[in-house]
Formats: structure tokens, C-alpha cells, sequence
């Protein structure tokens, strides 16, 4: 009965994301029911030495809450038309190795299968975002009281940092057969050979090396600017009160 406090407030974190869940897509709302349910059991996977005492467990809840939250608005955000197309702090650009020539591209009549190729990397951007759900869910409920209390205290992108460092390369591997199959679909493969046979067609624009794998660009700037909408909605929650929407948010940020 002595963590009874703390399952009340595990219970009532759990009810207010499967509530929030349910106005996102139903696809969206299956993976936060699940990261609530990691919630739930998160007091009892511990090991009891751990447990300092029920206020560490609020703060942990507290803090696990908030990434769900952030996590939840940034793919909400991201994983929607013009997600990432129509944000100039994740928009994916070309390559920089092709962005070398793609100057001359445009000059030489290549201006609208520029544009059209840095839309649909876009646009697979946005497909893959909502793979996220699961492995980001997965690295919350792997999270220990430890690591949680130390990034509580430390810089308004620390607990996005922590699930950088333990999910990107998940991510990654989760992202890339959507993005490989969405650019196939949207025919920005097919527009890329069309950009590379743009500019080897032409000797002026001879230069070695601008061959990019580019489903695993897509896929790494994908990642990255997921994150970049995470650590932003972390902010927000640490330094903005209006941002915090549930009590326990106010609570455990507002002290």
C-alpha cells in the first residue's frame, strides 16, 4: 500500500494521454495507448533500492509525461502535410554535395525538378514520422528513476538528447523502408536519376563524387529534424506554464 499514491498518479498520467490520443489519427492514438501502458508499470519494473521515495516517482511520471507529450505534438506536427515542407528549421534541402551544381541545374532549365525532388523528400519525410511512436515509447519505459531525475535538472533538451542518444539508429532503421518505398511511389527516385543525369549531361557541370544514397539522406534528416520538434516542445514545457496541460505537469515543472 505504500506506492498506492504513486499508481493513482501513474493511473491518472495513463488516462489523460489515452484521452489526448484519441484526436490524432487512430494509427496515432494505438502507439501513445501503448506508451501509457509502459507508464503504468514503469514503479513496478524498478527495483525497490531505487526508489528513494513517492516524490521520485511523481517527478519520473512527471518527466516521462512531458516527452510523451512533446513526442505526441511533434509528430502530430511533423507527420502532416507541408510537416517538414512547410518548416524552413526541418525543411530538407538537397544534398550538399548537390547543392555544389544545383545553381547551375536551375540556369540550365532544371528549376522545377529541383523543386520537385526537395518536395517529395519531404513528403517521405512526413509518411515516416509516425514510425516513431513505437521505438520512442519503448526508450521511455527503458528510462530508469536515475536517469530521469538528472535530466529533469539539466538543459531544456536534455531528456530529447537522452532519446536521441538510446533511439536514432532505431529510428533510422524504422524510417527507412517507409521513406525507400514513399520515394518510389512519389517518383523521387526516378526524379533524382533525372537530377544526376541533369548535370552528367553536361560537361560543365563534370564534378566527381555527387552520388548520394539518397533514401538514407532523407532517412537521416528525417531523424533529425524529428528531434529538432521534440527538444522545441520540451523547451516549451520547461520554460512555458501554458504549455504544461496536465496538474502533474504543473507540478513537478512548476516548482
Amino acid at each position: 500500500m505504500k506506492h498506492k499514491p504513486v499508481l493513482i498518479t501513474a493511473l491518472a498520467c495513463s488516462l489523460f494521454l489515452i484521452s489526448l490520443s484519441a484526436s490524432l489519427a487512430s494509427d496515432l492514438g494505438n502507439t501513445i495507448k501503448d506508451v501509457a501502458g509502459s507508464l503504468m508499470n514503469t514503479s513496478q519494473e524498478e527495483p525497490a533500492s531505487s526508489v528513494s521515495s513517492g516524490d521520485n516517482d511523481k517527478t519520473v511520471l512527471g518527466l516521462k509525461e512531458a516527452l510523451v507529450v512533446g513526442i505526441q505534438n511533434a509528430v502530430k506536427k511533423a507527420g502532416t502535410e507541408n510537416g517538414f515542407y512547410g518548416n524552413d528549421a526541418i525543411k530538407i534541402m538537397l544534398p550538399e554535395k548537390l547543392q555544389k551544381v544545383d545553381s547551375f541545374i536551375r540556369q540550365a532549365g532544371g528549376e522545377q525538378l529541383s523543386d520537385a525532388l526537395i518536395k517529395k523528400m519531404n513528403q517521405a519525410a512526413e509518411k515516416s514520422v509516425p514510425q516513431a511512436l513505437d521505438i520512442f515509447s519503448k526508450g521511455i519505459q527503458d528510462m530508469k528513476i536515475d536517469d530521469a531525475l538528472t535530466l529533469l535538472s539539466g538543459k531544456e533538451n536534455a531528456a530529447t538528447k537522452y532519446l536521441e542518444d538510446t533511439t536514432s539508429e532505431s529510428l533510422k532503421s524504422s524510417f527507412y523502408p517507409v521513406i525507400k518505398t514513399t520515394m518510389e511511389e512519389l517518383g523521387a527516385v526516378k526524379l533524382y536519376n533525372d537530377y544526376i543525369g541533369k548535370y552528367e549531361s553536361n560537361p560543365l557541370m563534370k564534378i566527381a563524387g555527387l552520388e548520394v544514397d539518397i533514401n538514407k539522406y532523407v532517412t537521416d534528416k528525417s531523424v533529425d529534424g524529428l528531434f529538432l520538434m521534440v527538444a522545441e516542445e520540451e523547451g516549451n514545457i520547461r520554460k512555458n506554464p501554458e504549455a504544461r496541460v496536465t496538474d502533474l505537469l504543473k507540478d513537478v515543472f512548476g516548482k
